[in-house]
């Protein structure tokens, strides 16, 4: 059953054509992640296919019975008290004191509530912490409708996702199978092209060079004077007459197999972005930021009781945690030192990068912006900037006429190039595409610099972290090693508590299981007789369960 459908759609930005689709289609059962680098026409794919924006050619089609889940924080009601609304977690009503993974968590609550045929999602897990990201992978699971997600989480889409569609250069390629199966066909792809692009031009520099031998050798021999006969010519020694025409017609039929190669279009060069980290000035602390016995409140309500904290040196720390916990205000008592239980070291300069970049200045350029805290000339600055995809005039551009993508882009720009020596970054990479996301993965984990950093992003977070700090039931819980042992630790620790549970209810089965025994080996009456065998039985049921 088909669910969407286009056909020779085109797309215009101005003179520039964003998208020029020939055909795409949704079917029953397709669970479609939608990849593309920043700016490349993907949310404008599902404004199209929604109804917000018109294509300029072309036919689209799609079914009336869809949810979409936005990325705008768009007021949200749920009806009733679903099942849903306990299991994510979400509040009542909708207000402004959310924090965005509540706002997203409602969003997500609605449209599985609506059970309709197809859900639509734009970055679904961006706002979300770790174990909401679980969850609503989880709960798509579940899901028994089709799913067309935008998503830059690289887990996501492995778990979820049968088919990956591309959009690069306006043109849409699918894929099947999940992402880590797209990269890899991707690959294989372009490993073919190459080979077959480089057969074909070996093959048509070969008939080329034969054609120049022949031409020599044609040109060695003299052209006969009018009127003078092959034989009477080769007498005289101007060469064999016959041979010349041959290999004129040698050179032909060669020039026509050139011409009949298939010929094969050059790959397009992977552009590698590089993000480069300048090394800074050395920090003179074993703990260049400590916390002692601090409480996080936001108005009346407690966050965190008793912080109590000390950030190593060179440590590369992934703080996690519910939505709602408290890490982004942690984030702002350290970045903000406005209490006199946050001790930073003198030498510490930090590099804040903030979800809601408002680091950022609206009113002014790209290169003002990242010019007005960086002590970098312009030309480093440009160099840093190209890499992020912002070339010549595109610099000046005002912030406020950027993408969601393009935005935070420009905010870590200006952190990366500002003159810290501890990067604090808060959910770096929402809204950026999948390369920037590994570009950066890339440059922090090879970075020496001391890093704090929330990210729901969880192989983001394996890639670069070496500590955990996760802020759960109002306290700080540490961990010295990655997410993955982090993990592993947590496994065990809920296995032991688990095994404890068991032991202690298998004992108070057996106890009741003796006390049965007892009983019947001493009670005449039938009917009492039978009711304890009953029971009798039923108790070893449930031992055998535990066990």
């Amino acid at each position: 059953m088909q669910l969407a459908s286009i056909n020779n759609l085109k797309k215009y930005y101005g003179d520039r054509l964003l998208l020029d689709i020939d055909k795409f289609e949704i079917i029953k059962g397709d669970r479609i992640g939608i990849v593309g680098e920043n700016a490349t026409g993907k949310i404008t794919l599902i404004k199209i296919l929604i109804g917000e924006v018109k294509a300029d050619e072309g036919s689209y089609y799609l079914t009336d019975s869809y949810s979409y889940i936005s990325q705008r924080e768009e007021v949200c009601e749920i009806e009733g008290n679903g099942k849903l609304k306990g299991i994510f977690n979400v509040p009542t009503e909708y207000n402004d004191y959310l924090s965005g993974g509540e706002k997203v968590k409602m969003r997500i609550v609605k449209a599985l509530e609506e059970n309709k045929s197809l859900i639509i999602a734009d970055e679904p897990t961006s706002n979300l912490d770790v174990e909401s990201v679980k969850l609503l992978n989880k709960m798509f699971k579940k899901y028994k409708g089709t799913l067309l997600i935008i998503s830059h989480d690289r887990n996501f889409l492995d778990d979820l996702c049968n088919k990956i569609i591309e959009i690069e250069g306006g043109k849409l390629t699918l894929y099947n199978g999940n992402y880590s199966e797209y990269i890899n066909q991707k690959e294989k792809n372009r490993r073919v092209s190459e080979r077959e692009y480089n057969k074909y031009i070996h093959e048509k520099a070969r008939l080329e060079k034969v054609i120049s031998e022949k031409e020599v050798l044609r040109d060695r021999i003299k052209k006969a004077p009018k009127g003078m006969g092959p034989s009477e010519a080769k007498t005289i020694k101007m060469g064999d007459q016959r041979g010349k025409k041959n290999i004129d017609n040698n050179i032909k039929s060669i020039k026509n197999r050139i011409d009949h190669l298939e010929a094969k279009e050059k790959p397009k060069e992977r552009k590698e972005i590089i993000i480069n980290i300048v090394p800074s000035m050395k920090l003179n602390s074993k703990y260049p930021i400590e916390i002692k016995a601090f409480k996080i409140y936001v108005e009346d309500k407690l966050l965190i009781n008793d912080v109590n904290l000390k950030i190593k040196e060179g440590r590369k720390i992934a703080l996690i945690g519910e939505n709602g916990c408290g890490k982004t205000t942690l984030l702002k008592y350290i970045v903000n030192n406005n209490n006199d239980k946050v001790k930073i070291s003198s030498t510490v300069k930090i590099g804040y990068f903030d979800q809601f970049q408002s680091i950022l200045d609206d009113d002014k350029s790209i290169l003002e912006n990242i010019k007005k805290d960086s002590s970098y000339d312009e030309t480093f600055i440009r160099i840093n900037l190209s890499e992020f995809g912002f070339k010549d005039k595109s610099v000046y551009k005002k912030v406020e006429d950027l993408s969601g993508g393009e935005r935070v882009k420009i905010g870590l720009c200006k952190v990366i190039l500002s003159d810290n020596n501890i990067l604090i970054l808060d959910e770096p990479t929402n809204y950026l595409d999948i390369k920037s996301i590994e570009a950066l993965e890339n440059a922090l984990r090879n970075t020496d610099k001391t890093i704090v950093l929330v990210s729901h992003d969880i192989r983001f977070i394996s890639n670069i972290c070496n500590y955990i700090i996760e802020i759960k039931d109002k306290g700080l819980h540490e961990f010295d090693g990655n997410y993955s042992s982090y993990l592993e630790h947590n496994n065990n620790e809920e296995f032991d508590s688990n095994k404890k549970k068991c032991e202690d209810e298998l004992l108070v089965l057996k106890n009741k299981l003796t006390e049965v025994i007892s009983r019947l080996s001493l009670e005449v009456n039938e009917e009492k007789k039978e009711q304890l065998d009953l029971e009798y039985k039923d108790l070893l049921n449930e031992i055998k369960k535990i066990k």
